[in-house]
């Protein structure tokens, strides 16, 4: 045994280099991709066999037609040169395309490859795939797609077969151990007897998912007749109740902490609740802590209304003033689609202001309001988006008919945009705001800037021409955000920023000592609970500068 190990290791010849030729489309290194040999390795022919069809798939799904691929391998006693020698071969383009046994007319709007593109197969493939979902949403639910190419004449054809339609007979979930059948229920949107549709199996799905309370979701299709399925939705339930705690630390020197209990599916009725409490105090011994409450009833009514209940305590000890503030909002909410929310509100928010040296006596405003927003949301990811947009349009109205000490109109709109640039993503943000008093008004009530998630480098609330003690306020906000975000191993990412802001009561931009501008660098940890960042930000008027700590990007 003992010689037979060591003739096979004097036997063993490693690969010096491998080289290509003839590979005037395709790069070396989409064709190393996926290969079983490499520079170092042991050479195999079983292996080398495998890498030429390898290739030769690679540049059949890029539109090549007979590609053929032979090797020049020179060996010696200590090492193996392996050449590839490619003949790409022909690569014609697409002159017609026709569809068998699918006639409709907007049928051709999902068709993602065009006349003049070559044959390549991702195209060919998600043209197949979309023709098929075009069926299955439209009742159709064995529906099949194929395809065939004739470079010679360059004719792409695909063929459909519909099938035959089919309606939901039957809709199980199975898994549910604490969860109500009927939480999960109201999350489908189909129903027994309703002509089979596959996207809303998809939406389903994932409004499922979306409760929280499952680590997975799938679903089934089981033929029950010829013209009739039964649907099985299977879940893993996870504990519905989650204690999380919070620690932080700022620049001017301040500490943060919080925690919160939250219980996803009280009564296994699908209702949310959570309390939040958190502390905050700075070097300056100035204090703030809240307490909030959060009670959300989702699905309400046969419209699938949200109900949102919200009431909070805020008390702040600064040294210059105490601020107690307490009210509740309660909110409706109507998601229509995917992309597309729209909300309405009412607050009421009770404010106590007592300052400590100029005016020992305390200030009351009561703020009474309903709100309306609007939400657009295109953005391909939550947490980290990497392109698409997100767009904010609001209106509230406090005062009048609703009663309370302030009267007034405001109007804000905000919009976020991605855009990926070379693996990396240009971000940005802008926000318009405009509060048109109607009788009185208390300033807090008004727009501020300054902090982390406005004009980084400057201290929060310090730009505007009102003043409460310390604190700026304005009637017109602009606010302007532009980040470049850089990828970087190990889950770092690098962010280089830029922030302009301006709030007052008139727009009077020259010479305006409510103009501001920043710039800064940041760091970020893209964990699992999203990204933790670290920004550095310096004002481009002034001097000094503001670090900060947070949780997710700032927007």
């Amino acid at each position: 045994m003992i010689t037979l190990v060591v003739t096979l290791l004097l036997f063993i010849t490693p690969i010096e280099k491998i080289d290509f030729q003839g590979n005037k489309t395709l790069s070396k290194g989409a064709l190393f991709r996926g290969m079983l040999s490499r520079e170092g390795n042991e050479y195999s022919d079983a292996a080398i066999g495998f890498d030429i069809e390898k290739i030769k798939r690679l540049y059949r799904t890029e539109g090549f037609f007979e590609t053929e691929i032979e090797t020049d391998v020179k060996k010696t006693d200590d090492e193996v040169t392996v050449t590839f020698i490619i003949s790409e071969g022909l690569r014609p383009r697409v002159a017609h395309i026709t569809i068998h046994g699918g006639e409709e007319p907007d049928l051709r709007r999902h068709i993602k490859i065009e006349r003049g593109d070559f044959f390549v197969e991702d195209k060919i493939g998600e043209t197949r795939h979309n023709i098929e979902e075009y069926y299955k949403e439209r009742g159709f639910a064995y529906a099949d797609v194929r395809s065939s190419a004739d470079p010679d004449s360059g004719i792409l054809a695909f063929t459909v077969d519909r099938g035959l339609l089919h309606y939901v007979r039957n809709i199980d979930i199975a898994g549910l151990k604490q969860c109500k059948d009927r939480v999960v229920r109201r999350e489908i949107e189909f129903k027994k007897g309703n002509l089979f549709n596959g996207k809303k199996l998809r939406n389903s799905q994932r409004n499922i998912y979306g409760l929280g309370f499952f680590s997975t979701i799938s679903a089934q299709i089981v033929r029950s007749a010829s013209d009739s399925v039964d649907i099985i939705f299977s879940v893993r339930e996870l504990k519905s109740r989650v204690l999380n705690f919070g620690a932080g630390v700022s620049v001017p020197l301040g500490f943060l902490t919080s925690f919160a209990l939250e219980e996803l599916n009280l009564f296994n009725q699908g209702h949310r609740v959570q309390i939040h409490p958190s502390f905050e105090i700075n070097i300056e011994r100035e204090w703030e802590t809240r307490l909030e409450f959060r009670y959300v009833i989702p699905n309400i009514t046969p419209y699938r209304l949200t109900f949102t209940f919200l009431p909070y305590v805020w008390y702040e000890q600064k040294n210059e003033f105490t601020r107690r503030t307490r009210g509740d909002e309660f909110w409706i909410s109507k998601k229509f689609t995917d992309h597309l929310q729209f909300s309405t509100a009412h607050q009421y928010k009770r404010v106590d202001i007592r300052e400590k040296v100029a005016l020992p006596d305390t200030v009351k405003s009561v703020t009474n309001s309903v709100r309306f927003q609007l939400m657009i949301d295109y953005r391909e990811e939550f947490f980290n988006p990497q392109a698409g947009m997100f767009m904010l349009p609001a209106v509230e109205y406090a005062g009048g008919v609703f009663g309370g000490d302030n009267d007034f109109l405001r109007f804000e709109i905000e919009g976020r945009f991605f855009f990926p640039i070379l693996k990396n993503v240009l971000a940005q943000r802008v926000k318009l705001g405009v509060l048109h008093p109607l009788n009185g008004v208390a300033v807090y009530e008004k727009f501020y800037l300054g902090g982390q998630y406005s004009l980084r480098g400057y201290p929060e609330r310090s730009i505007g021409p009102d003043p409460l003690v310390d604190e700026k306020y304005g009637n017109l906000l602009g606010n302007y955000n532009l980040e470049y975000r850089v990828a970087l191993p190990v889950s770092l990412g690098l962010v280089g920023f830029f922030d302009l802001g301006y709030c007052d009561n008139e727009v009077f931009f020259e010479g305006s000592d409510y103009l501001k501008a920043s710039a800064g660098l940041g760091i970020r940890y893209y964990s699992p609970i999203g990204p933790i960042r670290l920004d550095l930000g310096f004002p481009l008027m002034d001097s000094g500068y503001e670090l900060y700590v947070g949780l997710y990007h700032v927007f």
